[in-house]
């Protein structure tokens, strides 16, 4: 919200207004694509909005840019839910956390005056939905390998900020699906075609044990 020289006030709307940023910047092409109108003459913009009030008028400066002095007036909150269950509220609060979490920041006094709350006859079917996973994790995955190396997962690690004493940024891993066995090496420079030479080193490691 923008108080007018005239006392009267407008409305800048979807914008993004950093308010500790030394300038704001207001792309001309936005404000078009929002419903605004511009009027560019004699070094001067006017810009209208919606339902042709004027909103901000600036001269041309040196930079090629036209810099505006807004008068911004902070609001705090512009409409406000009625709930008449407090126990609702402290929910909306909360971020939707459920009634059973909220009950025990109560009892508990983890939270100065934060009343008594009780659970609801009936819980809102969108906090349900929201919450509900869309599938449960397994404990455990079927292996997909039938024999030792058949199948390998292999990560990189690295550049690390400090190399080891013999100059080493990166480590790759290695792990057998079959056996679970890990390999850990030092390597100083990232290269795909040297990790792929690692394979018959990890088979006859295997092999001999």
């Amino acid at each position: 919200m923008i108080t007018r020289k005239d006392g009267k006030v407008a409305y800048m709307n979807d914008v993004l207004y950093v308010p500790s940023m030394k300038n704001n910047l207001l792309n001309l092409v936005q404000l078009l694509e929002k419903g605004y109108t511009m009027n560019m003459q004699q070094k001067l913009i006017e810009i209208y909005d919606s339902q042709q009030r004027l909103v901000i008028r600036a001269p041309l400066s040196k930079n090629k840019t036209f810099k505006v002095n807004l008068d911004t007036t902070e609001i705090q909150c512009l409409a406000v839910a009625n709930v008449e269950d407090e126990s609702w509220l402290w929910h909306y609060r909360y971020g939707h956390l459920n009634f059973k979490s909220l009950n025990q920041l109560s009892s508990k006094k983890m939270v100065e005056r934060l009343p008594q709350i009780e659970l609801p006859a009936k819980i809102r079917e969108g906090c349900v939905i929201g919450k509900q996973p869309r599938k449960a994790f397994t404990d455990s995955a079927p292996k997909r390998a039938k024999q030792v190396l058949k199948v390998r997962h292999s990560d990189l690690c690295g550049p690390l900020d400090t190399p080891s004493l013999g100059g080493n940024k990166y480590f790759p891993t290695f792990v057998d699906e079959f056996s679970r066995k890990i390999w850990v090496y030092l390597i100083k420079e990232r290269c795909f075609l040297f990790l792929k030479s690692f394979v018959p080193v990890l088979k006859d490691r295997l092999t001999t044990g």
